[in-house]
């Protein structure tokens, strides 16, 4: 066989080998040049398979720190009660301080956040024991070493290398292992929280996990991007100095012209500047043009609108802007409390159970079995609104343990878990016998009958 037919023959093979592999990134979802978008004029792609453009928009772009952090934030501001009948109010109270010195609660909202980001994030449980082998909780005592690190999805790479399988919907869920910067974990150790699920047509490009919350903003916080640059030109471009100079075609068509008059404007920009005057000849015209910035401020109103309701974020929440108007916001902060427990505090609660549970077992050497968290209410009550529940809370119990309903320990129960007196009352001191005579809370009055 000749030289050229042995070229010929490795270049068809090359060209094939090239056509396969491009076709092959498109089909696994890889950002696709633009000339290639362009070409086909379809994006089969998804902003959720590009790390780099994710990770620099998050980094460089306050409003898409918002949109990633603010609900997530938000969802842990209130922070929630963890309840068992298992253990006592002192040892709740110990496994919370304990929670809160290991960082666990802020550990797991950070991997909500880098599954609001990117869409998928997880929560890795790492104890003394090896991270190729099952995790056994009972084994954790209070001398094991117990903590937990946020990490994202492109963090984390399935064991089998990303060989495709046949049920994409549970190929996360089926990995026994997950490799962790070349290190072998074994799945029960990783506490996956997943995205936005995709339709099954684009489900595949997930490798099992969900959507970026950035990729149903592509077209409107582009749109605003665009506006915020188009604004920053505009007010380069406010103002704009006009010289007429007195045979300025003739000069130009001269040796050296050119040099001539940008050498006479930058003198009189300078004498401007410094002067606050020109010199100029009699012959020459001076003016200055200004920009109308008339209607660009309705138009990026309604660019905030259209990317706040892709959101489902509030105005005032997104971009800090008051309620206008006869609308007090009270029904848009109800819309966006709402998204977060459905879409914030569902994904994460189990999660945060699990956790709980963990840290329980290092500290008292086992996990109760109703032991589950109630998130605190979102809506926080002005002062006067919070006087006025403890006012009531407080008639209402001194009322009950006046009819002889409830005994003095219960009413002293009530009174030191509501926090309803400026002092914490003795729950074990002698009963004592009802209160007769009036007394006054607030601006209402009781009399015993």
């Amino acid at each position: 066989m000749s030289d050229k037919t042995i070229k010929s023959a490795t270049k068809e093979l090359v060209n094939s080998f090239t056509g396969f592999v491009s076709g092959l990134a498109g089909f696994n979802g890889a950002q696709l040049s633009k000339t290639d978008t362009l070409q086909y004029n379809l994006r089969n792609y998804l902003i959720s398979q590009n790390r780099i453009l994710l990770s620099q928009l998050y980094v460089e772009h306050g409003i898409v720190q918002t949109l990633i952090d603010q609900p997530v934030d938000d969802a842990f501001s209130t922070g929630f009660e963890i309840k068992t009948g298992q253990l006592s109010a002192e040892e709740i109270e110990q496994l919370e301080n304990t929670l809160e010195r290991m960082d666990a609660v802020k550990s797991t909202a950070q991997s909500a956040k880098w599954a609001r980001l990117f869409g998928g994030g997880a929560l890795l449980v790492l104890t003394d024991q090896k991270p190729d082998t099952p995790l056994d909780v009972d084994k954790i005592d209070e001398a094991s070493n117990l903590d937990f690190r946020a990490v994202d999805m492109w963090e984390l790479t399935t064991a089998t290398g990303g060989v495709l399988a046949e049920n994409m919907d549970t190929f996360l869920d089926d990995a026994e292992y997950f490799l962790y910067y070349g290190k072998r974990i074994h799945h029960s150790r990783v506490m996956t929280i997943k995205g936005k699920e995709a339709p099954s047509f684009l489900r595949p490009q997930m490798r099992g996990w969900g959507m970026s919350e950035i990729e149903r903003l592509v077209r409107s916080i582009s749109q605003y991007m665009k506006n915020q640059d188009v604004m920053f030109e505009l007010m380069d471009e406010a103002k704009i100095d006009v010289y007429g100079i007195n045979g300025f075609n003739s000069a130009m068509l001269t040796s050296g012209g050119t040099d001539q008059i940008t050498k006479r404007i930058q003198l009189g920009n300078q004498a401007k500047n410094f002067l606050n005057a020109i010199v100029m000849d009699k012959e020459d015209t001076y003016d200055q043009k200004h920009m109308n910035f008339a209607g660009i401020a309705e138009v990026m109103n309604q660019v905030r609108m259209q990317v706040a309701a892709d959101l489902k974020f509030p105005m005032t929440k997104l971009f800090g802007i008051s309620s206008s108007g006869f609308n007090s916001g009270e029904d848009d902060i109800e819309n966006y409390n709402t998204m977060i427990n459905s879409e914030v505090r569902s994904k994460v609660k189990f999660l945060m159970v699990d956790v709980v549970c963990m840290v329980c077992q290092k500290m008292f050497g086992f996990v109760p079995d109703d032991l589950t968290i109630e998130w605190h209410a979102l809506r926080q009550m002005t002062s006067e609104e919070e006087e006025n529940v403890k006012n009531s809370e407080f008639n209402r119990t001194m009322a009950s343990y006046q009819s002889g309903a409830i005994t003095r320990q219960e009413w002293a129960q009530s009174m030191n878990k509501s926090n309803l007196l400026p002092i914490e009352v003795d729950e074990n001191a002698e009963g004592l016998e009802p209160i007769d005579g009036q007394f006054t809370v607030g601006s209402e009055s009781k009399v015993d009958a």
